[in-house]
């Protein structure tokens, strides 16, 4: 290049539908083309029906040009539009609910046509998805609950310290709110691995590769999924608690890594706060998450 301006690859992926005019990331495109750089943009799209085929076929170990895998992925699409996540959801729902089944006499994936048509036509994939949700264990239910509440990214140290302390009211907190086993003893005290291994296994969350104590939600939907968990008159009180409670149980350093969601969540129960002290505490941390922010920016 005869310019001045580095040649550079940055690679980066977004839902195109989700990035308005006024999005950061819209604004930082335009700055970059307005200083020369050169932009290009690879819209991925939805899969087509030759590639929800041949995914079916390969997960059911089946040839693509078999009429009842065509059958099968011509309906999947169509409901899905071809959407990735959508589809492996659909999928997994399917064998979740023995809809799809594997013969062992036949050594091969069997399913009624009518049975999937019929489920596909009257469940979304937000449907699909709460009902996976519900499917966990109780004690998973609950920890995605509290996770769906921190964000898309969160921290295992920040959903032990809530857990384990909401188990101890488990009489104000329990039932529609958030449900622990019944046993006093053996209520979560930290997410053993078996929780894990559930969450991780349905592809509910993943790993961050940086941090081993933080994890991702494998799609906002899911996120979204886990939080209509929450009862809807409940959301604001249950967010609420969980914000004072990361307050007050963990150590100062971390707490700052994390005061921005610690005061959004806290500020959700607002205005159920008529405690004078409490209403000051509330606001002065409000003020030194403005602080923060007003020394980044």
């Amino acid at each position: 290049m005869d310019s001045d301006i580095p040649n550079l690859l940055i690679v980066g992926a977004y839902r195109e539908d989700e990035v308005s005019e006024s999005h950061p990331l819209a604004m930082q495109i335009r700055e970059k083309e307005e200083m020369g750089i050169i932009i290009t943009a690879i819209k991925i799209g939805n899969l087509s029906l030759v590639n929800v085929t041949s995914l079916v076929a390969e997960a059911l170990g089946m040839e693509d040009n078999e009429g009842a895998v065509k059958n099968l992925a011509a309906t999947v699409h169509r409901k899905t539009d071809g959407n990735a996540f959508f589809v492996l959801m659909f999928l997994r729902s399917l064998y979740d609910e023995e809809v799809l089944q594997y013969n062992f006499g036949t050594m091969r994936w069997l399913w009624d046509d009518d049975a999937v048509e019929e489920k596909l036509a009257t469940e979304n994939v937000a449907t699909v998805l709460v009902n996976k949700l519900r499917r966990l264990s109780s004690r998973s239910q609950s920890v995605v609950k509290v996770a769906s509440c921190l964000g898309a990214k969160f921290s295992l140290s920040a959903v032990t310290a809530v857990t384990e302390n909401l188990s101890d009211e488990a009489g104000t907190l329990s039932g529609a709110e958030i449900e622990f086993d019944d046993a006093g003893d053996d209520s979560i005290s930290v997410l053993d691995s078996s929780i894990l291994s559930e969450l991780e296994d349905e592809g509910l969350w993943e790993r961050e590769s940086k941090n081993a104590d933080v994890r991702v939600f494998g799609h906002d939907k899911i996120q979204s999924a886990a939080f209509e968990l929450i009862p809807f008159d409940r959301r604001d009180s249950f967010r609420g608690k969980i914000g004072s409670l990361l307050m007050e149980k963990l150590d100062e350093e971390v707490l700052e890594g994390l005061l921005f969601e610690v005061v959004s969540l806290r500020n959700c129960s607002m205005g159920n706060i008529t405690d004078e002290d409490e209403r000051t505490e509330l606001a002065k941390m409000n003020l030194r998450a403005g602080m923060k922010v007003s020394r980044y920016s």
